[in-house]
């Protein structure tokens, strides 16, 4: 019997069929050649990058740690005559490996159609991320934790939040996009300086190690064209980490560098050619400050201050983290060694916390079904209006 894969591929005409296995295994020559060209480049890495055994500790069996996630839905709903999204965050804390206590909190989002949906997103992220960041500092300050766990870097809601600073938001208090930014800010700082706070990036795609390498020899066929986790599951072995202080000069540099290396990519994409790499990195240097001045109006050096590390926990893939510069990064790879998801490798109360608060695709569809059913059965409203109010916009379309 056919699996699902093959029953598509059989499903179109002859001619179309034997040009995708053409194609396939053209592909197939070309993806050999770029992995026999990584593996010689990493072997030539394998002296400048060595992990270190993750240290032996029981001392996280004392702690109390609060790991914090959330979810939005996706897209968002014009079926209520208005742009509607949802979200939602919670929090776990663990007593060693116990669960002690959990919360959760659910939330809506509307703004007028009139917004451009695009900017409706980004603005429904940013309140997830603001929820997160408030049940994290309440985790610090009113539950007795030791260590909060995030999902997701300190400051990587930067990347899009400046195209909302002007937008009005009229929501929980917040009347424009930069003071609800300015408190996402102003949390995250102040769970960075507890040295207590760690960010878990499950899904980096930063290339800093290969902007380091083409800083370094101002050679591009020096660099793998790999990004940094894909190099460090090939180099980290199992129940060892890295950290990107040993590497650099300094532990900020990783931003420096892996806006280099997407400055030379763009460069190379537009067919010009990069001759200084000493102005080249000048330049993403540049960018890096402008940017997170620009969004965040704050103190550079401040937002700054975070070292990145690796850890491989076992035989999964290893994920990274970051901490305020400065802290001892050993107590909290104990614990990720003793307390991990063999499946993933992550921490295991970060993968409970992810299942718990993740929110369905279509559930954002289901909230404004349910609005639009109390509404129906509410016998002040007339039928007629209601009709034209939830026509569709697009009715060919059906709403996710």
């Amino acid at each position: 019997m056919l699996n699902d894969k093959e029953s598509c591929w059989f499903k179109l005409p002859a001619p179309l069929q034997q040009q995708f296995f053409k194609l396939a295994e053209e592909e197939a020559k070309r993806c050999k050649a770029r992995i026999q060209a990584m593996r010689q480049r990493l072997r030539s890495l394998t002296a400048v990058i060595k992990g270190k055994p993750i240290p032996e500790s029981d001392e996280w069996l004392k702690w109390r740690v609060a790991v914090v996630d959330g979810s939005n839905s996706p897209t968002t709903s014009e079926r209520l005559g208005i742009r509607v999204g949802t979200y939602c965050a919670s929090y776990i804390i663990f007593e060693g490996k116990q669960q002690v206590d959990e919360g959760y909190v659910a939330r809506c989002y509307t703004t007028e159609q009139t917004e451009g949906y695009g900017v409706s997103l980004i603005l429904l992220e940013l309140l997830r991320l603001n929820l997160e960041r408030e049940l994290a500092y309440r985790c610090f300050k009113e539950k007795d934790v030791d260590w909060v766990i995030l999902d997701g870097s300190f400051f990587g809601f930067r990347a899009d939040a400046y195209k909302v600073k002007k937008e009005t938001l009229g929501v929980e208090g917040y009347r424009f996009g930069r003071e609800l930014i300015s408190n996402i800010r102003d949390k995250t700082l102040a769970l960075m300086d507890s040295r207590r706070a760690v960010g878990v990036i499950k899904r980096s795609r930063s290339a800093a190690i290969d902007g380091w390498l083409l800083y370094k020899y101002g050679d591009p066929s020096r660099c793998v064209g790999a990004n940094d986790k894909h190099i460090l599951t090939a180099l980290l072995p199992p129940e060892h980490y890295f950290s990107y202080e040993w590497l650099f000069e300094r532990p900020e540099a990783y931003n420096f560098y892996a806006q280099m290396k997407a400055l030379y990519n763009y460069a190379v994409a537009s067919r010009r050619k990069v001759r200084n790499m000493e102005q080249l990195y000048d330049k993403a240097k540049w960018n890096v400050t402008h940017n997170i001045y620009k969004t965040l109006e704050y103190a550079v050096e401040r937002i700054t201050s975070t070292s990145r590390h690796f850890v491989r926990c076992s035989q999964p893939p290893p994920f990274e983290f970051e901490v305020k510069v400065g802290t001892d990064v050993e107590p909290i790879l104990s614990y990720f060694k003793s307390f991990y998801n063999p499946a993933t490798g992550l921490p295991w109360p970060l993968d409970l916390v992810d299942l718990d608060t993740t929110l369905p695709r279509s559930f954002n569809k289901e909230f404004v079904e349910e609005v639009e059913a109390l509404l129906i059965r509410d016998p002040s409203n007339q039928k007629d209006a209601l009709l034209n109010y939830f026509t569709h916009l697009n009715p060919q379309k059906e709403e996710d």
